[in-house]
């Protein structure tokens, strides 16, 4: 292995702007407990709009520093402003309104106002020198970048070690009841650091552009985020200086593993790997604080609560249920080929989500590579698709992706919530740039081949089986089969709830020292969770493949995952109906009605904000209201002279009675 100077050099001026974006999430985490997904893109608005400034404009470049500065200091307080309805709510929830966020900014770089005329005009950078080493050329950014990145995080950290406002920062990151106790403004507090956090993500977007197009045309890559929340992790999310050296070294390792290795699958390996040994060395430290990151029940995910029922109620509730079930079938007879494919994909993502509302809503374990385990179980269909039959695939394939999905779940034996996210993302990014990529690789010491990957990565393509000598070839066919999988589904994940599994991961999720107490096995019922839902993903995947007929690693982009918790969060946390409602809202919505600028709101990152703001029971319990609304109506109707009896009322579950997210569910 050579290690050049100009390859250390060049890593760690990425590094660098590794180390910023590192600080701004950690500037946010330690005050508000809050993984911020929008840190990167606060900066890419600054970025495009000193272009607006310096170009369109023909101002001066300071002075279209200073304005982009504060157009991100500004989205940054405005963005705190906006999720502050939800400082007391799950830090799940915030979480996902913070990806939603981030849709919402990127968004906002396509604006007359803020997207410069001349898209393809340079960069502007206010110097001209460069120096050479190695014969490899250091230009005007690189030297931009090593003179200002230390200066910024010098500023930051001198600001926070010696000014009240950093004192403030320090005592509401250590508790911040007490702060309040002592007279710190903890709302404005937490204003401030979200406007700091903007002005790092500005600088780091502004230092990382020269050499690039003047407009960055696509959202931030997960790599770039995952980099930086990797050398927030070695900073225990509470130390900035250490984030941001960890951030240099990030990048110099990187670099280092490329310049070295020519595989790319082979160096996300090697980052992948690194990632969890992070995770696993600081997690001593990740549990030291005194705040915890779990302070608000994730049962106020899902508002919806057990309602005193009556029989009127439950023969209105499965009355409906029948009625949707009845419809979804006859719809295959009416709709188009393209529109059976639509109902196919919609019953698919609706298995994925309830996937992960038995992981996340259930098991409170935040998994944002579901899509990873997904593609486990396509690989499956790739492989034995056209020699074992489907109704053997589809357990097979359920029951390998439950032993990833375990393995990958290891790491929750240690560490929880907000922090496996990270792991879980890191997954399913190795799952698509090295897995998925890789055909076939040869085992070490053994060397036998091991083909692990789709076929062809950039275009695999399969045919559909039979089931039981019934052809699926066609949409209309495959449709039902679809709906088939999503009623079977639906009423295995009914039976875990009503049989008790659903009680335990709750149980544990919310108190495990309690949990632990009463009997229940802890570490067990943690890997319970993550082998049921990767038994649901993996099958999942099995339809997801023969559904597609032909796909690619860019399928299973780990994107998708971020719109799997979307639609969980949109459809109520841990609520059954809820997972579909939330698949139906998210898949089915722009395919039926267009991309018109109604639905485009709806399904955008602006509509998951409003709905987690104004809306914490999610569709489910929109429909449970509605089933409300329905059983009084009916009972008048019956009350009046000449109608029938009205039902005798039922009698509450008392002290049976399940949780919020697992009894708030229209029957």
């Amino acid at each position: 292995m050579s290690i050049p100077g100009f390859i250390v050099l060049e890593g760690a001026i990425i590094g660098l702007n590794y180390g910023l974006l590192a600080m701004g999430l950690v500037l946010v985490y330690r005050t508000n407990r809050v993984l911020n997904f929008a840190q990167g893109q606060l900066g890419v608005v600054a970025a495009v709009f000193l272009v607006k400034c310096a170009v369109d404009f023909g101002f001066n470049y300071w002075f279209s520093l200073v304005l982009a500065i504060t157009l991100a200091a500004a989205m940054g307080a405005l963005s705190e402003l906006v999720l502050r309805r939800l400082f007391n709510r799950p830090r799940v929830l915030v979480m996902v309104a913070t990806i939603g966020l981030s849709q919402v900014l990127f968004v906002f770089t396509a604006l007359p106002f803020i997207l410069p005329k001349h898209l393809s005009a340079p960069f502007p950078v206010p110097i001209h020198l460069s120096f050479t080493i190695d014969n490899f050329i250091f230009g005007p950014g690189a030297v931009l970048t090593l003179i200002v990145a230390p200066v910024v995080a010098l500023a930051l950290a001198v600001f926070i070690r010696f000014s009240p406002w950093g004192l403030a920062m320090r005592a509401m990151s250590e508790n911040a009841d007490s702060a309040r106790l002592s007279g710190v403004w903890v709302r404005r507090t937490s204003t401030l650091a979200w406007t700091l956090a903007g002005v790092l993500s500005a600088f780091t977007a502004i230092l990382a552009s020269p050499g690039q197009t003047s407009v960055l045309t696509q959202p931030l890559s997960p790599d770039l985020l995952l980099f930086a929340l990797t050398a927030a992790l070695i900073g225990a999310m509470v130390n900035l200086t250490v984030s941001f050296v960890a951030g240099i070294a990030v990048g110099v390792v990187y670099e280092i593993l490329t310049w070295n290795i020519s595989s790319t699958a082979s160096v996300q390996c090697i980052m992948f790997a690194l990632l969890l040994a992070v995770l696993l060395i600081r997690v001593a430290a990740l549990r030291k604080e005194a705040r915890s990151e779990e302070r608000s029940t994730w049962l106020m995910g899902s508002a919806s609560m057990r309602r005193a029922t009556s029989a009127l109620r439950t023969r209105v509730g499965t009355t409906g249920v029948v009625l949707t079930v009845v419809v979804a079938a006859l719809l295959p007879f009416v709709l188009s080929t393209g529109n059976s494919y639509l109902l196919s994909q919609i019953c698919i993502y609706g298995v994925i989500a309830l996937s992960l509302t038995v992981l996340t809503g259930w098991g409170g374990q935040v998994s944002l590579g579901q899509f990873g385990l997904v593609a486990v179980g396509a690989v499956m269909a790739a492989h034995l698709g056209t020699s074992v039959p489907l109704i053997v695939l589809m357990p097979f394939a359920g029951a390998v992706t439950a032993v990833v999905a375990v393995l990958v779940g290891l790491p929750a034996l240690r560490v929880r919530g907000l922090y496996l996210a990270v792991s879980t993302l890191a997954f399913a990014l190795w799952m698509q740039v090295s897995v998925l990529a890789t055909p076939c690789w040869t085992v070490p010491l053994v060397g036998k081949q091991v083909c692990t990957g789709l076929p062809s990565p950039a275009s695999t393509l399969i045919s559909r089986p039979t089931l039981f000598g019934i052809s699926l070839g066609s949409e209309r066919s495959f449709a039902w089969f679809s709906l088939g999988v999503l009623v079977l589904s639906v009423l295995m994940v009914r039976v875990w709830r009503d049989r008790g599994i659903a009680r335990r991961l709750v149980s544990v999720r919310d108190n495990e020292i309690g949990a632990a107490a009463m009997g229940i096995p802890v570490v067990r019922t943690k890997l319970l969770a993550f082998a049921l839902s990767g038994f649901m993903a993996g099958y999942a995947g099995v339809c997801l493949a023969f559904a597609s007929e032909r796909f690619s690693t860019d399928t299973f982009d780990p994107s998708y995952s971020i719109l799997i918790i979307s639609m969980v969060v949109i459809g109520g946390l841990g609520s059954v109906p809820g997972a579909v409602l939330g698949a139906i809202y998210l898949v089915g919505l722009p395919a039926i009605f267009g991309t018109t600028s109604t639905i485009q709101f709806l399904t955008s990152g602006l509509g998951l904000i409003v709905f987690i703001l104004y809306l914490p029971g999610g569709l489910a319990e929109v429909m449970h209201r509605l089933g409300d609304l329905v059983t009084d109506a009916v009972s008048w109707l019956l009350e009046r002279p000449g109608g029938a009896a009205p039902a005798e009322p039922g009698v509450t579950d008392g002290g049976d009675e399940l949780p919020a997210p697992l009894a708030g569910e229209m029957a």
